[in-house]
């Protein structure tokens, strides 16, 4: 079982546009094949989707999977090392326009940053509301203090431009994900009417859970 926070849309879409394709594709053999062999298909398909398929001849549908599996690799890659690039410029802005320690710092001390215009007016507010829990050290770690308005500005118009990336690239590995789960409920179908012993079970659920979707793939053998 495998549980995706926030991406149904995303499983939902990329399930109808993989099995979509591969619904075009047509079967090319009849052979009977052994509970072990299938077993070994479903394998191949969950280390690299299409494999199994290549493995029962079925080309087109293998290049398919394969061809999917390249692109949500590039994605990932892509989007990945976007969003890298553009967190080490934040943080070298960051240290130069408003004197900060990068080393060390979550995500959190990034946000605050891009927030306020220094560490004193950071405080204060926090000391406002009483939330004494939130409060900063008033030393060289954790200072800051921007040289203007427009330079925090563009710090946190940065800052949203790589969580944006990374955010984006969750989506791909949904994608890597997905197309495993489609490439072994294709083996499922294109080898239970061949199997010398048929499969007793076999169910592919997709359950909303109080805003999450928990996708499950159960096999009885």
């Amino acid at each position: 079982m495998h549980k995706m926070t926030g991406f149904g849309v995303f499983v939902l879409l990329g399930i109808m546009l993989i099995t979509g394709s591969l619904a075009a594709q047509t079967d090319s053999t009849d052979d009977r094949i052994s509970i072990s062999q299938a077993r070994g298909l479903l394998l191949k398909s969950l280390i690299l989707p299409g494999w199994g398929e290549h493995s029962l001849q079925y080309r087109k549908r293998g290049y398919a999977l394969n061809s999917a599996e390249l692109s949500f690799w590039v994605g990932y890659i892509a989007l990945s090392y976007y969003g890298r690039s553009i967190e080490k410029d934040m943080k070298a802005f960051a240290a130069t326009r408003a004197g900060i320690d990068p080393r060390g710092k979550d995500e959190y001390f990034f946000t605050d940053i891009g927030n306020y215009m220094n560490l004193y007016d950071y405080n204060e507010q926090k000391l406002r509301y009483r939330q004494f829990a939130s409060l900063y050290p008033e030393n060289d770690e954790y200072f800051w203090a921007w040289d203007s308005e427009s330079s925090q500005k563009k710090f946190d118009k940065k800052r949203i431009e790589s969580s944006s990336a990374y955010h984006a690239a969750t989506f791909a590995l949904a994608g890597l994900i997905i197309n495993r789960v489609v490439s072994m409920i294709d083996i499922i179908a294109l080898t239970r009417d061949r199997l010398e012993t048929p499969i007793s079970d076999v169910q592919a659920l997709i359950i909303p859970n109080n805003g999450d979707l928990t996708l499950t793939l159960n096999i009885g053998f």
